[in-house]
């Protein structure tokens, strides 16, 4: 999973990190971190416009980057192009993550992967450099290696667009790396798009037919994904659909409801089922998913979301919300603040777990949605 994230000249970002990198880590400076790292559930909260959504799309940018390649990447789900993407166009875009991985062996690794995009005097997009750093700890001392360098005078691929890291860790000889583990762990993230996806009629109509193993990110092939289970085992796909239906709450008076929140109950089904499947995604990231949910839908899925990260203690949902209610029992370590100076167009993000006072209050007993109804989160 994630530890931490920094992404220079993109976007909407010059320079800022959310978590911890490797340099900060325990390893480097002794008995304790410097920062606090990304947990299993994370919260991006802000007002509108403060960079939770630009946030969540650089993160998609840097799976197609790997996945297809960089000019690909640059296009994909309607991106403008990667001189429009970037602040400085004479300056590259450098993307720095910090993950623990679920090693073959007993332990976890802990590898440190940094991209670098640059500009062709034409604009295009390539690969400037790329990084991968191993840390290990033998007994009380920590040591890092470079595990992959793939730079323009020792480039490790003929096309300048296509990343080492999308070549290498497709190889594997029968016993996986840590560049195959790292490739694996991107691969597996998951952008959910539930609540701000618009449903093509292509499937709205059921033209995509067969059974599908996995819920798409738009989550328009549930049917195809309850075909699939039911012809793998009845029995699992009873046991499934009746424990979620048991979750999602009765809507009373359903005729008086508005006509947004007619889907809810479909909806949460969606979001259940994805914490469901039965090979967990790396990373999650979902943009407000309590949005068009009732009040206690939003309860249950914040438990559902909350008992995924516990059965599976390397993956990890990062999503944003507008609403106090999901955060409400989430500790200060797990929420991040998106701020913006409108004046000046600077963002700031901070750890609500590095503020004194909403850690105090948190261990007054006082909930964080309530901490956040308070004022005591939003600066401007």
């Amino acid at each position: 999973m994630l530890l931490g994230v920094r992404i220079q000249n993109f976007d909407c970002f010059s320079d800022h990190q959310v978590g911890l990198l490797l340099e900060e880590s325990i390893g480097f400076v002794g008995s304790k971190e410097r920062g606090i790292r990304l947990r299993n559930l994370n919260a991006l909260i802000g007002r509108n416009n403060t960079g939770k959504s630009s946030f969540i799309r650089s993160m998609s940018y840097i799976k197609r980057c790997i996945l297809d390649d960089v000019a690909q990447a640059s296009t994909a789900d309607g991106r403008p192009g990667f001189m429009n993407l970037v602040i400085d166009k004479e300056k590259p875009s450098i993307f720095t993550l910090f993950f623990k991985l679920k090693d073959v062996g007993p332990g976890s690794l802990y590898l440190e992967y940094k991209l670098t995009v640059g500009a062709t005097k034409f604009g295009s997009p390539y690969v400037k450099d790329e990084t991968v750093l191993l840390s290990k700890r033998n007994d009380n001392e920590v040591t890092t290696e470079v595990i992959l360098h793939n730079y323009p005078e020792k480039r490790l691929v003929n096309d300048e667009r296509i990343t080492a890291l999308s070549v290498l860790g497709r190889i594997n000889n029968g016993n996986k790396t840590e560049i195959n583990l790292l490739y694996e762990e991107i691969d597996k993230w998951f952008f959910c798009q539930f609540s701000t996806y618009d449903t093509p009629d292509y499937y709205a109509l059921g033209n995509a037919p067969g059974g599908h193993k996995h819920l798409n990110s738009a989550g328009s092939n549930l049917g195809n994904v309850l075909t699939y289970l039911k012809s793998l085992d009845g029995n699992v796909y009873e046991h499934i659909v009746n424990e979620i239906n048991s979750k999602i709450p009765v809507m009373k008076l359903k005729s008086s409801m508005p006509e947004s929140l007619e889907g809810s109950p479909e909806k949460l089904f969606k979001y259940l089922l994805l914490l469901r499947d039965q090979e967990p995604k790396s990373t999650i990231f979902i943009e407000t998913p309590d949005k068009d949910l009732y009040h206690d839908m939003v309860d249950v899925l914040a438990i559902e979301m909350r008992q995924f990260t516990l059965d599976h203690r390397y993956s990890q949902i990062v999503f944003s919300t507008h609403n106090p209610y999901i955060v409400e029992s989430m500790p200060p370590k797990e929420i991040w603040v998106f701020s913006r100076d409108f004046d000046t167009d600077e963002i700031e993000i901070k750890c609500a777990g590095s503020n004194p006072v909403v850690n105090e209050l948190f261990n007054e007993g006082i909930g964080m949605g309530a901490i956040w109804y308070g004022g005591h989160l939003d600066e401007n």
